[in-house]
């Protein structure tokens, strides 16, 4: 558990933290879902993203085909574009999200363009991919500067607090 996190801490959630979790990582799992408890009961508060949501439910949904249709995940989303009807079926997706959004004390933010301006920067200053560089403006939107994530490039990133789990 994050003991080093003082309790009150805003921290922004990075989806594999929830994926880690949702997908009972054997590693991880615990410590991700200790972290996402600890949201939960107030003891930090937390700040994620519409982009964060959307990964968690695409990486969920080709799961789910992978696992239902028995596909190569390589092709699973030829798949679903192929066989819409297909998305119909799944459930999984849809339910990783709802128990997002059911953590209290946990804010999912909006991205608009202000954020997307100041992600051009943190994407140039620091090297970072499109998505991550998002996640950094919305931490400075949000007040955040603790990040829980176990993405190794954000180590790169000298004004935040990066919890692993």
């Amino acid at each position: 558990m994050p003991n080093d996190i003082e309790p009150g801490t805003i921290i922004f959630i990075d989806a594999n933290i929830f994926l880690y979790k949702i997908f009972d990582h054997w590693r991880y799992a615990e410590s991700c879902g200790n972290l996402l408890k600890d949201v939960n009961r107030g003891r930090y508060y937390a700040v994620s993203s519409v982009f964060v949501c959307n990964e968690v439910f695409h990486r969920v949904m080709i799961a789910e085909v992978v696992e239902k249709f028995k596909i190569d995940p390589k092709r699973a989303v030829r798949y679903l574009k192929e066989n819409p009807s297909a998305i119909r079926d799944l459930e999984a997706a849809w339910s990783a999200i709802e128990s997002i959004e059911q953590i209290e004390n946990l804010k999912i933010a909006g991205v608009g363009v202000e954020v997307m301006r100041q992600s051009l920067e943190h994407s140039r200053n620091y090297g970072l991919l499109s998505n991550d560089a998002v996640h950094l403006a919305t931490m400075q939107k949000e007040g955040a500067s603790t990040l829980a994530s176990n993405d190794q490039d954000f180590e790169r990133v000298d004004w935040i607090k990066l919890w692993k789990p």
